[in-house]
């Protein structure tokens, strides 16, 4: 077609096009993309005839509505209430349903809606329903604000009317589709029992607010299977336990050593029990790559079953705390069905195992009498299983040489961590007792030899399901000086507050870092670990992208949200200095001097009841 212009003109065109690309208003056209990221916070309460919720959705994320702007692009306030409306109604009470089990509720209806500055707070975790409801209803933004439509956020008050309180409510989100990547953060707050929070990726299934123990069984139970067909170590793991052996009788017993033994690790890492070091998780995966290089080794040389279902008891141990990380972000789901739900994941990954062997054992079968001999198959295949695990063990141990080693603090917190990490050892040690005894009765091997053999990697490999007080301290951190003697001024905790909502709320809420998770993880230790920890893995989106002030002033938030006072000392990021603060419990500053120096044992006796009772309600969000 252009080819067909006179040549005058095609030059003509060339010249002057740039310049007419230039004049067109490229900001009206980019208000109708999608953004990139979108974060949709949504408060459900739940009262007796009736369901209230609050969302939370930024304002450039409404596509398809007609805003009234003035001269700068600025929003015409006093016109946008007809604007804000069409847009809640659109965009927001259609993007959601509840149903009550499988009856549908009424549809959603708008109360209430504003717009509001990405710096207002009245929407916090620390405020109470009522108070939020009150500033969406009473709180319109300033007729003479200055602002484009697209910084801004809009409160939305939904409503659900209900003839009897709901027994299974079940939520169906479908906000997908305001952003590429949307993140869905869910409160649910119940006529009675606790509150629990869910954070939802992207496109949804229906999310059951109060699942009953059938539903969160059966959905950990599939989440076991897919964790374990979905993991590339742990397939090749399994391989390297059978490849050598193909009776059925024996196998099971080796396999089930190896589900013991990680529904052990699995357990006490979901309820807390398990270091909560920068290195830890790093660590565990580097155990795992090793573990698959010794048995793939074991295969070459030769391998006997009655000392291969101790070395699957042993790996079990660690793959236990590489399969809890995986389970760590879907807690949340089990609703109070906490333990139901940890032991249909181990039952859906022995399901996955056995389904493994069901398929390995015929193929193994058929290439060993039909393609290769079994001893050069079994030494082929091994050697490739090592090429690839020696690569991940590299690769794994130049991650963990990046975090740095300390020496512990020998003090009560400490004393307390290795009496809970031998009471550890010694369920380990009766649990390979017994595995041992079953073992010997499937594979004939004698009982004494094989549980000695097992006690023994269970002591060395069970030690690392120590509670979080065994984690590396700086000595340093002996100092008397704790966080509940003003370590920080109050003007830093305003900054830190606008940099956490500015930067960290997209991925984490407030009540991610405060009350039982936030003191069983943290009292007692330096508090430049805290810094080294916010510092390295926030925000989720660039970690290390803060300056080294608004670190520090993050980490004044932290500490004003959990009780410290703030005081007239600046906190600032000197290392050596943050090693010798300890973050210190509000509750021992009540019943001791501030002077005092106690140890942190009572305190984290009296976190982790509060963290049990709540583990089953409340999802342990981190920052990573």
């Amino acid at each position: 077609m252009v080819a067909m212009l006179p040549v005058w003109l095609r030059v003509l065109l060339r010249g002057l096009l740039p310049g007419l690309l230039l004049l067109l208003p490229w900001h009206l056209l980019r208000a109708h993309e999608v953004p990139a990221r979108v974060q949709v916070r949504t408060i459900v309460h739940a009262d007796a005839n009736r369901i209230r919720v609050l969302v939370r959705a930024p304002f450039g994320a409404m596509r398809d509505v007609d805003v009234p702007t003035r001269e700068g692009g600025l929003l015409d306030v006093p016109r946008s209430g007809a604007m804000l409306a069409d847009a809640a109604e659109l965009w927001i009470a259609r993007g959601v349903r509840f149903r009550d089990g499988d009856q549908w509720l009424a549809a959603p209806r708008v109360l209430s809606v504003r717009a509001a500055l990405p710096s207002d707070r009245s929407l916090d975790d620390d405020r109470s329903f009522e108070a939020m409801v009150s500033a969406v209803q009473q709180s319109p933004l300033p007729m003479g604000t200055d602002v484009r439509p697209d910084q801004l956020l809009m409160d939305v008050l939904l409503e659900v009317a209900i003839t009897a309180p709901v027994q299974n409510l079940v939520m169906v989100p479908s906000w997908a589709h305001l952003g590429v990547r949307t993140t869905t953060l869910v409160r649910y707050q119940p006529i009675d029992g606790p509150e629990r929070l869910y954070q939802l990726n992207g496109v949804h299934a229906p999310l059951h607010l109060a699942p009953g123990w059938w539903y969160a069984a059966s959905r950990f139970a599939r989440s076991g299977m897919q964790h374990l067909f979905g993991g590339l170590d742990h397939l090749l793991f399994v391989l390297c336990l059978v490849l050598p052996f193909r009776a059925w009788r024996p196998l099971v017993g080796v396999v089930t050593a190896f589900t013991v033994a990680h529904s052990l690790t699995l357990m006490a890492a979901a309820l807390g029990y398990a270091p909560t070091a920068l290195w830890f998780p790093p660590l565990v995966e580097l155990l795992i790559a090793l573990s698959i290089v010794y048995m793939a080794i074991e295969n070459i040389v030769g391998a006997r079953i009655e000392r291969r279902w101790r070395m699957a008891f042993a790996f079990g141990l660690v793959h236990g705390f590489g399969f809890a990380g995986a389970l760590r972000e879907q807690l949340s789901f089990a609703g109070g069905h906490l333990l139901t739900s940890l032991a249909a994941f181990n039952v859906g990954v022995e399901v996955a195992q056995l389904l493994l062997l069901a398929v390995l054992l015929p193929v193994l079968h058929w290439l060993f009498t039909r393609v290769v001999a079994e001893r050069m198959g079994i030494i082929i295949a091994s050697a490739f299983v090592t090429h690839e695990a020696w690569h991940w063990t590299l690769d794994r141990g130049a991650e963990l040489r990046a975090y740095r080693f300390a020496m512990p603090v020998f003090d009560a917190p400490f004393a307390l961590a290795v009496v809970q990490a031998l009471m550890g050892v010694v369920v380990v040690t009766g649990v390979a007792w017994g595995t041992g005894a079953l073992m010997a009765r499937l594979t004939g091997t004698p009982r004494a030899n094989a549980v000695a053999t097992a006690l023994l990697a269970a002591v060395c490999v069970g030690s690392l399901a120590a509670p979080p007080p065994l984690r590396a301290q700086p000595i340093a951190a002996r100092s008397a000086q704790t966080t509940m003697r003003g370590v920080y001024t109050a003007e830093q905790a305003v900054k830190g507050k606008e940099v956490f909502h500015g930067a960290c709320l997209g991925c984490h809420t407030t009540a991610s870092h405060t009350g039982a998770a936030f003191a069983l993880r943290w009292f007692g230790k330096p508090l430049g670990e805290l810094y080294d920890y916010v510092s390295q893995l926030m925000p989720k989106s660039g970690p290390g992208t803060l300056t080294e002030d608004e670190y520090v002033w993050v980490i004044a938030y932290i500490l004003k949200l959990n009780g410290m006072p703030a005081g007239s000392t600046e906190l600032h990021a000197d290392p050596a200095w943050l090693r010798s603060v300890r973050v210190d419990s509000t509750t021992k500053a009540a019943v001791r001097a501030p002077a005092a120096h106690p140890p942190a044992a009572d305190s984290r006796l009296m976190s982790a009841s509060r963290f049990l009772s709540r583990a089953s309600s409340v999802r342990p969000v981190e920052f990573r």
